[in-house]
């Protein structure tokens, strides 16, 4: 490789490199003047992985699969063991991809999703059913088209959710 080739991507890659530590650090300052520094990315991820509450161990096991992977996560802690397995099974002659996951409470609890991911020309679609652990039930639909002209994503989300049934009246007699 050619010297002077050589140093001018270094030059680059110090010039991305700084530039990219600038920008952070900008945006970190104009975070903490108004107290939301690091806000929106932690509560992303705790509306995604909620934890039990109080001190616990996890035990974690991922198998690959002809067409996909299993996990299995087993958690221990003060008030009991729950359990969550999930299966996602890729079907690429038919571009479908499908992901069923049970959990299972320290109390007995259960609730269970499962959704359907088929690629289309345009995008995708997604259908999921969860059911929660009283009973109540959602299904979410998802419609997703990407513009390729303009590089943008459309999506129409439909949710329905179907309430717990109502817990025994007890009138006292």
């Amino acid at each position: 490789m050619d010297w002077n080739k050589a140093c001018d991507r270094m030059r680059a890659v110090a010039t991305a490199g700084a530039l990219g530590l600038a920008l952070m650090t900008m945006a970190a300052s104009a975070d903490a003047g108004n107290g939301k520094a690091g806000k929106a990315r932690q509560a992303q991820a705790s509306d995604h992985k909620p934890r039990p509450q109080g001190d616990y161990t996890r035990h974690s096991e991922v198998r690959r699969t002809d067409e996909g992977h299993t996990r299995n996560d087993t958690w221990t802690g003060t008030r009991g063991t729950a359990t969550r397995d999930a299966t996602v099974t890729n079907d690429r002659e038919n571009k479908t991809r499908t992901r069923q996951v049970g959990w299972a409470g320290p109390e007995g609890q259960q609730a269970t999703r499962t959704d359907v991911t088929r690629r289309t020309e345009t995008g995708y679609t997604r259908s999921s059913t969860a059911t929660g652990p009283q009973g109540g039930t959602a299904t979410r639909d998802v419609v997703a088209t990407r513009n390729p002209e303009s590089g943008t994503w459309t999506k129409d989300v439909t949710v329905d959710r179907t309430p717990s049934p109502a817990p025994a009246v007890n009138d006292g007699g």
